[in-house]
């Protein structure tokens, strides 16, 4: 019995010390958390201005990248006719006055010289801008193309510098011709139309060449969603063989009317587009060179920040 009682003495002592232990344990715990979470909330507190500074020149770097893909504020529409006679200068004439804007008179180089060289002198005489293109790019028509430039230069008639080329002729050799031949752009084709300079300093815009009626104006709308420069170059011949129809190209110069109402289209002639690309250009070489001395600028600062805030969390090692 007396032995009993000793085993329970025991076991209740040996029961407060385990107690007693715990209960350190515990509080032991609880302190150390307490100061460890006090050790954090003090270091979140000290980074905090740095991690929002942080935060705040990352999102200023996407913002300023943002802003630098902006490259124009206007839409450019060049309305033109491809014509084979005089009378053709007359038809445009008419439509332009209707709408509003100068019509540029666009010869076709695959035609015969004697009769290009005759109509450059009609268009100049009635005071248009002339573009030259080619329906079939052969080397006749390169030829023709040359002949016309000197021609129009030595007789003081003004011509634009850009060809319209058509994306079935669109290749590197055509292009190096152009050049060679002294043209300063040319024109592309793509889905969702564009507007620029070339690494290489050249100009490009696009274009539509009208032959057919089309039951979309996906392009021209897109070409007015962003704010692109685009030469629509309605064929005569085609008019006339009733492929295209007037309906169709009034109904196309309605809704470029409507656009050109508000502050951000505008009907161009193929001079006035090429010296804003060049402009825009040149800003955006300069804002290029702003963006990257920002963004430079930034990211060292960001660096900074990124071991001052390291610095502050490993004090909780």
């Amino acid at each position: 019995m007396e032995g009993h009682v000793k085993r329970n003495i025991v076991c209740a002592l040996l029961s407060v010390i385990v107690l007693v232990v715990f209960v350190i344990l515990i509080c032991s715990y609880n302190a150390k958390t307490s100061a460890e979470t006090s050790q954090l909330e003090s270091a979140t507190a000290e980074a905090k201005p740095y991690e929002d500074e942080l935060t705040e020149l990352k999102r200023s770097i996407t913002k300023a990248a943002d802003e630098l893909s902006d490259t124009s504020e206007t839409a450019r529409f060049i309305v033109g006719y491809i014509i084979s006679s005089e009378e053709d200068i007359t038809y445009a004439e008419e439509q332009a006055a209707e709408y509003g804007f100068e019509p540029v008179i666009i010869l076709d180089c695959y035609d015969s010289l004697s009769d290009l060289l005759n109509l450059s002198v009609a268009a100049s005489e009635a005071g248009h801008e002339i573009m030259l293109t080619a329906s079939a790019f052969t080397s006749a028509a390169n030829d023709n193309a040359i002949s016309l430039l000197y021609y129009m230069d030595r007789n003081g008639i003004e011509h634009s510098q850009v060809f319209l080329l058509r994306s079935d002729y669109y290749s590197d050799s055509s292009i190096e011709l152009l050049i060679s031949d002294g043209f300063v752009g040319y024109t592309v084709y793509n889905t969702s139309p564009t507007s620029g300079v070339t690494e290489d300093g050249y100009v490009t815009f696009d274009y539509s060449y009208l032959t057919t009626d089309s039951s979309s104006y996906t392009r021209f709308s897109s070409s007015y969603s962003n704010l692109a420069s685009m030469v629509i170059a309605v064929d005569m011949d085609s008019i006339k063989t009733g492929t295209l129809t007037e309906s169709f190209v009034l109904t196309l110069l309605s809704t470029i009317s409507s656009y050109s109402e508000n502050d951000d289209c505008e009907f161009s002639s193929v001079s006035a587009v090429v010296e804003c690309l060049l402009e825009e250009n040149k800003s955006m070489e300069e804002r290029t060179a702003e963006y990257e001395a920002y963004v430079a600028e930034c990211e060292e600062r960001i660096e900074e920040l990124e071991e001052i805030i390291a610095e502050i969390y490993a004090q909780l090692d």
